[in-house]
C-alpha cells in the first residue's frame, strides 16, 4: 500500500502549528490589551519614526486667489484703455471732466454686493460702503450685527468697533487704487426714521456724532464720508446744511472729501447750500413709482432726464454725480373692499428675482415704449394680481446714452451695475 504524503503519525507538524497559533493568540491578546489600556487612558500611540519625505505641496486656494487678482489686474487693463492715465487719486479730480470716475454703493447684508465687489474691484474707482446708522437724538453711531441682525455701538469709548472687515482686508489684499467712503444713513432696517431732525438740530448731538465720525474714519484707509439722510421734515433742514458744513471743515482739515446723497426735486432741500458744503452731490434718480402707491415705472427715461436738467441748474456740474437704480418693485393689486391679507404687501426685487418670477409665472417681460422700462404681471398662489417694474442693465445704458446728449457734460461709460445699496437694493453712481 503507498504512503500517504500527508500523513505525520509523529505529529510533529502539528506541533508546530499549534505554538505558532498559541503565539498568535498571545500577540493578539496583547495587542487587544494595549489597544483598551491606551483608549482608557487616552495615550497615543507609540511613534514609528517613520521618515517623512517633504514635498514642495502648496493649498490650490492660495494659488487660485493669485490667478483671479492677475487675471481681474489684467481684465481692467485691457478695458481700460479709454481712460486717461493719471497718478491723481480718483476723488482728487474734477468730476464731470475729460475723466470719467465709477462709483458704487454696497451692503455687507447681501453676500451678491461682496461677489460684483470682487468681480469688478479694479473697474470701480469709488466705494461707498452702507455701513453707519444714525437714529437717536444724541447722534451717536450704530451699525447692524450680520450674524443677529440687531443693532449696536460702533464707538466704544475711544476704540472704533470694526463693520465688515472682509472688505478692506480684501481691497488691501488685492491692491487696488479704489478710495472707501463710509455711508452714514437714518435707515432702522425697515424705514428711514423721521425723528432725526432733533439730532441735526442740536448742536451738543452733532458735536458727539462729528467726533464718533473722527473716530472711525481714523480707524482705516478711509477717505471721507457719504451723508444719506432721507425723509426727515423740513423743520431738520437747518440743522441738516449746518452739520453738512461742520463735517465738511472736519474732514477737509484731514484731507478728506465729503458727499451727500439727496433726493430729486425735494423742494425740502436747498440744493446750492448743499452742493456749497460738500465736495459731491448724489441724486438718487430713481423711485418714481414706489411701494405703497401706485404700480409704475421706477424711473422712466423723460422722469429720468427731467430730474437731470432740474438738477443740473442748482448743483454745480463739477459736483453733480448722478446715481442710477439697478432694481424694481412688486405691487399686489389691493382689493376694493377690505384689507391684504398678513404676507401681501407690496416689496422690492432685484433683478434677478424679478427675471426668475417672470419665468415661474410664465409671463413674458414687456418693455414699456414710453417709460423704456421693463414690467410684468402675474396672479399668486392666492389670486392676488402683482405687478412688477424694475430697472436694469438696458435701463441704465439708455439714461447713460440720454444723459451724454445733454449740455451740462457727459455720462461715463456703461459698467456692469451690481453694486447694491441699502433698501433700493442696487444702484450705480455716476457722474455725467
Amino acid at each position: 500500500m503507498a504512503k500517504q504524503v500527508f500523513y505525520d503519525p509523529l505529529q510533529a507538524r502539528w506541533k508546530r502549528i499549534r505554538r505558532l497559533v498559541d503565539a498568535a493568540a498571545v500577540a493578539f491578546s496583547l495587542l487587544v490589551i494595549f489597544f483598551i489600556y491606551s483608549a482608557v487612558r487616552s495615550q497615543p500611540l507609540p511613534d514609528l519614526s517613520w521618515l517623512t519625505e517633504k514635498r514642495p505641496y502648496h493649498r490650490i486656494q492660495q494659488e487660485e486667489q493669485k490667478k483671479g487678482r492677475e487675471k481681474r489686474r489684467l481684465a481692467t487693463i485691457a478695458r481700460a484703455g479709454h481712460r486717461h492715465v493719471t497718478r491723481k487719486q480718483p476723488s482728487q479730480l474734477m468730476l464731470n471732466s475729460e475723466q470719467g470716475i465709477r462709483a458704487a454703493f454696497y451692503v455687507s447684508w447681501d453676500s451678491a454686493s461682496f461677489s460684483s465687489l470682487r468681480e469688478y474691484a479694479r473697474q470701480i474707482d469709488l466705494l461707498f460702503p452702507t455701513w453707519l446708522q444714525v437714529l437717536s437724538p444724541d447722534g451717536h453711531l450704530q451699525a447692524v450685527d450680520t450674524e443677529t441682525n440687531t443693532m449696536y455701538d460702533v464707538i466704544q469709548g475711544q476704540t472704533a468697533h470694526p463693520i465688515d472687515s472682509k472688505v478692506m482686508q480684501f481691497l488691501k489684499a488685492e491692491d487696488t487704487d479704489m478710495e472707501v467712503f463710509p455711508v452714514v444713513q437714518n435707515f432702522d432696517g425697515t424705514d428711514f426714521v423721521p425723528g432725526i431732525s432733533e439730532f441735526l438740530n442740536n448742536p451738543q448731538a452733532r458735536a458727539r456724532f462729528r467726533s464718533e465720525i473722527g473716530i472711525y474714519l481714523a480707524s482705516d484707509h478711509f477717505r471721507g464720508l457719504m451723508i444719506d439722510f432721507e425723509s426727515f421734515p423740513k423743520k431738520g433742514q437747518v440743522g441738516y446744511v449746518a452739520l453738512l458744513n461742520e463735517l465738511s471743515s472736519d474732514l477737509h482739515a484731514r484731507g478728506m472729501k465729503l458727499y451727500v446723497s439727496v433726493q430729486v426735486r425735494n423742494e425740502d432741500f436747498d440744493y446750492k447750500a448743499i452742493s456749497a458744503a460738500v465736495d459731491g452731490v448724489v441724486i438718487m434718480n430713481y423711485d418714481e413709482h414706489f411701494p405703497g402707491g401706485t404700480p409704475g415705472a421706477v424711473a422712466s427715461q423723460d422722469w429720468f432726464l427731467d430730474n437731470l436738467d432740474s438738477a443740473v441748474k442748482e448743483i454745480p456740474k463739477e459736483k453733480l454725480i448722478c446715481a442710477i437704480g439697478n432694481y424694481g418693485y412688486d405691487w399686489v393689486e389691493k382689493p376694493k373692499k377690505g384689507k391684504l391679507p398678513p404676507g401681501e404687501a407690496d416689496k422690492s426685487v432685484s433683478v434677478q428675482e424679478a427675471w426668475i418670477g417672470s419665468r415661474d409665472s410664465e409671463e413674458d417681460i414687456d418693455f414699456d415704449d414710453d417709460a423704456l422700462n421693463p414690467h410684468f404681471s402675474y396672479q399668486d398662489d392666492d389670486k392676488f394680481r402683482h405687478d412688477v417694474w424694475f430697472l436694469d442693465a438696458v435701463t441704465a445704458l439708455n439714461e447713460m446714452r440720454a444723459a451724454q446728449t445733454m449740455p451740462a457734460g457727459r455720462l461715463w461709460r456703461s459698467w456692469p451695475p451690481t453694486i447694491r445699496k441699502s433698501t433700493y437694493n442696487a444702484k450705480l453712481v455716476s457722474a455725467f
